[in-house]
């Protein structure tokens, strides 16, 4: 029997793809009782897979751009009693999968919605971080409990039973981004958005500073699309606020932090506005989101 069908989109990634997979089949969790699918997001290019794995692999094509298309693709297809969803360069604990089991396995009512946990970031090298992980290291991360307290979740760590999405047609496929709070927010209302301290996934810190001003402008597009389109005024507030956070962040630490590692966040929270200017400008003329 499947129990879980592991659901990873996919888009020009392979190299930490495969790293994914080599985790999964070191799970503490018998193989024979979890499928994988990887769904690929670019369809002009074949996932290049090295390995043969233990686990059930099944590679499916989305030709709809966006990782909440890919993700309902693997939802449709899925054979498993629960679906356990994480992003293509995140390495989950040994023990991911036996430890939602067990969580699992006493809910008896079949009251979870959503189950998730810590997404810890991991750094290339901790003793010498670039400006993009410094910045990441001193906001945070992923705020994962306070986000389960809000009825959400993120699909980095993310279970649920397969009638339970279903139930609720699955990911909005027109957003690039918040889909994951969009679904869970709706589930939260008839179901429980349970918290497992123990239930990890390591997530990278984004190295470069390119990656997070995509990062933010894909943000920023899909709290667009969920909320602003009909109200120009307000969006416009939302960038105002968005980008005073951003440069008040940096100030602070400009008193905090030594100049080594004040002056790098400052530039990234000056390259992070910048970029959330852009994108701005773009959507309001009609412009697609960033995926």
């Amino acid at each position: 029997m499947i129990y879980f069908s592991v659901i990873i989109p996919t888009y020009q990634d392979w190299v930490r793809l495969e790293k994914l997979l080599e985790a999964l089949a070191k799970q503490s969790f018998d193989e024979d009782n979890f499928e994988v699918l990887v769904i690929n997001n670019d369809p002009e290019n074949k996932v290049q897979l090295k390995d043969a794995f233990p686990f059930s692999l099944r590679v499916l094509t989305e030709k709809r751009s966006g990782s909440y298309a890919a993700r309902n693709k693997g939802i449709h297809e899925a054979k498993g009693k629960v679906l356990a969803f994480i992003d293509s360069d995140c390495l989950p604990n040994f023990n991911w999968l036996e430890t939602a089991f067990k969580i699992f396995e006493k809910d008896k009512e079949m009251e979870i919605g959503v189950l998730t946990g810590p997404v810890p970031l991991f750094f290339k090298d901790p003793n010498q971080l670039s400006p993009a992980e410094l910045y990441e290291k001193y906001t945070g991360g992923f705020t994962t409990e306070a986000y389960a307290k809000e009825g959400k979740a993120i699909t980095a760590n993310w279970f649920s039973y397969k009638f339970v999405i279903e139930e609720f047609g699955g990911f909005n496929a027109e957003l690039k981004s918040n889909g994951d709070s969009e679904l869970s927010g709706r589930i939260s209302q008839k179901y429980k958005i349970e918290y497992c301290p123990d239930l990890i996934v390591h997530h990278p810190a984004r190295y470069h500073t390119s990656d997070l001003v995509n990062k933010y402008k894909r943000l920023l597009g899909g709290t667009y699309a969920r909320r602003f389109q009909a109200d120009l005024k307000a969006f416009r507030k939302h960038l105002i606020k968005f980008i005073w956070a951003r440069y008040r962040f940096a100030i602070k630490r400009l008193f905090t932090l030594s100049p080594k590692e004040s002056l790098p966040i400052f530039q990234v929270c000056h390259a992070i506005n910048k970029g959330a200017i852009q994108e701005y400008f773009n959507l309001i003329k009609g412009g697609e989101t960033k995926r």
